[in-house]
């Protein structure tokens, strides 16, 4: 069954660590990861554009806002979902018109989050839930968790020991399967539908233009996440 992608973010280990346990028990969430800072959460939404973003608001609100305007940017199709702290109505106003989708009072129980995660959930995933799941061979998703590391076709050809062009042919019977229309796309659907996993991760460097908070977009060097 396809499931919602989600990535749990905050500064408290427990936390994520616990929160992480909960949607990971749950047949229709695909927890893909969880990060420990703001450089961390940009570089893995832009990556891996989950549907849901868990967020605890880091300590500062002036970061927090940061974070969530150039999710904005990096990350359109993502919704967050924050989890309250010691914020006030007013931070909460303005996490709000920094791109905050939905936030979790400080008195809700398991059942209140997994609710609100599910609401959050996009149409396409609500409605593809009767949809079989399809299956890869192993040789495209092995061609796919090389996309999704941000090697090109002729790196995934030297890796496997094949050509180039049947590197394509497998991206291209893998599009056809998930009914993709790019790479990244078809990228975002295996991880969705459970047919792709993402190995332990590296980082190298990409250039990406973020708001700035005064109306105007600037670039920052954000991680690419990809195997080490």
């Amino acid at each position: 069954m396809p499931r919602m992608t989600i990535l749990v973010a905050g500064e408290t280990t427990l936390l994520r660590e616990s929160l992480t346990e909960l949607l990971r028990a749950q047949p229709d969430m695909r927890v893909l990861g969880q990060i420990a800072n703001e450089h961390q959460l940009l570089c893995r939404a832009a990556d891996l554009n989950p549907h849901v973003i868990l967020f605890e608001p880091w300590a500062t609100k002036s970061a927090a806002v940061r974070t969530l305007r150039a999710l904005r940017s990096v990350a359109p199709g993502s919704a967050v979902l924050a989890l309250s702290s010691r914020s006030t109505a007013s931070d909460r106003r303005a996490l709000e018109a920094a791109g905050l989708q939905a936030y979790l009072p400080r008195n809700a129980g398991w059942s209140a989050l997994l609710a609100a995660v599910r609401e959050l959930a996009p149409a396409e995933v609500q409605d593809s839930a009767n949809r079989p799941v399809p299956t890869l061979s192993q040789r495209e998703t092995e061609v796919l968790r090389g996309v999704a590391t941000a090697m090109t076709n002729q790196q995934i050809g030297r890796s496997l020991g094949i050509t180039t062009g049947t590197v394509k042919r497998h991206l291209y019977a893998a599009f056809r399967k998930l009914d993709a229309v790019s790479r990244l796309d078809a990228v975002a659907k295996a991880l969705a539908v459970g047919v792709l996993t993402m190995p332990a991760s590296g980082y190298t460097y990409a250039k990406v233009a973020v708001p700035d908070g005064n109306g105007h977009e600037c670039e920052q060097e954000l991680a690419r996440c990809m195997t080490a």
